[in-house]
């Protein structure tokens, strides 16, 4: 079953199709696992794998890579994902993103930015920003909150 409907996929198509280098989706998960325990389960874990399956079926550039944080622990610790859903966003290498939560409503056009900046290799940032950036003094650990309205 598709989340995006034919004209929402349309665009994204469109959006995706600027994309000349590949980017790979790596989703984090938690399957059911026979006990659930009531607060602790993934909420959104499906919607989100849908959507993503959605969003990669748009671009041949795009993969999706899925992993259970369960079953797999070695592979979210190596990408540092402590919750799910998770999405790690690589291009030609691991800038560092990650994305928490399902894209859903307007934050699909923020994944979609990100997914093109991935393929870019570089964000687009105004030169005074690229300035201000480059004046830090060391890496910076940025996180967005964001919630439904």
């Amino acid at each position: 079953m598709h989340l995006l409907r034919e004209r929402d996929a349309e665009a994204v198509r469109g959006r995706l199709g600027a994309l000349s280098r590949p980017v790979r989706l790596v989703y984090f998960t938690e399957g059911p696992a026979g006990l659930v325990i009531p607060g602790r389960e993934c909420r959104y874990c499906g919607e989100t794998l849908r959507l993503l399956e959605d969003v990669a079926g748009c671009s041949g550039q795009v993969t999706l890579e899925v992993h259970d944080r369960i079953s797999d622990p070695a592979s979210s610790t190596a990408y540092g994902i402590d919750r799910v859903p998770a999405i790690v966003v690589l291009g030609a290498r691991d800038y560092g993103i990650r994305y928490y939560g399902l894209p859903a409503g307007y934050e699909l056009a923020t994944l979609l930015d990100i997914i093109l900046d991935a393929g870019r290799g570089a964000a687009d940032l105004e030169a005074a920003t690229r300035t201000a950036v480059a004046q830090l003094p060391g890496d910076v650990h940025l996180q967005v909150f964001v919630t439904p309205t």
